[in-house]
């Protein structure tokens, strides 16, 4: 009898130690999502339209001024990983996340001011590429503040605008074998929003890239 009862004690124990270890491993992929991320960023002014970016991009047909800038940004994750469902199916967008980032750039060459940014960004779940490779997507809205007019956004029309509205895409790619660093291909867009900021013709469009860190 005392050895029944031993056995019984032992697989209830194991039973538990299971029950624990299951109920523990979302609290524990949320520990390990990030929190706060560092990037250093470098860019160069692109002589094109937003719009036109994807296309000159893969046709090779971009042009460049000797306009540049390089920076850092510091971002904070403001709502972690939530799924969008798509309506009438059971499938879900996961791993979404809204994060806040402040950027301070100081821009050389052809422009000599400094800038600063702040935006709301928002960014997909993990996409896997192939070979431990994979990526995200993200789009960030706010506001950017030159130190100086940028000489280059201002001309015969238009006289440069300090204050502007802020746009960037970026691609985060990943590797298993560097958690938490990432490559950072990124377009930064500053504009008057079609007059409702500053003057149309207003802005430009910066094309480059950064490293960036998670800090948990």
């Amino acid at each position: 009898m005392p050895r029944l009862q031993e056995d019984r004690a032992g697989k209830f124990l194991k039973s538990g130690v299971l029950a624990l270890a299951l109920v523990g491993e979302p609290a524990a992929a949320q520990e390990t999502e990030r929190r706060w991320y560092a990037t250093g960023y470098v860019s160069r002014w692109a002589n094109t339209d937003i719009l036109d970016v994807p296309e000159r991009t893969f046709t090779g047909n971009l042009s460049f001024q000797n306009a540049n800038f390089a920076g850092v940004g510091l971002g904070r994750v403001l709502v972690p990983s939530f799924a969008i469902p798509l309506p009438g199916t059971d499938f879900a967008f996961r791993g979404n996340r809204i994060e806040l980032e402040g950027q301070v750039l100081r821009h050389f060459g052809r422009q000599d001011h400094w800038e600063g940014v702040l935006a709301l960004m928002f960014r997909t779940g993990q996409i896997p590429l192939a070979g431990g490779l994979s990526m995200n997507l993200a789009f960030g809205e706010g506001f950017s503040y030159a130190s100086a007019p940028p000489r280059l956004e201002g001309s015969f029309r238009v006289e440069p605008s300090r204050f502007l509205n802020y746009l960037a895409f970026e691609i985060e790619f990943s590797h298993t074998s560097l958690p938490g660093v990432y490559f950072v291909p990124r377009i930064h867009h500053r504009s008057g929003v079609f007059g409702l900021v500053a003057p149309k013709d207003s802005g430009s469009n910066f094309i480059g890239a950064g490293i960036r860190i998670d800090l948990r």
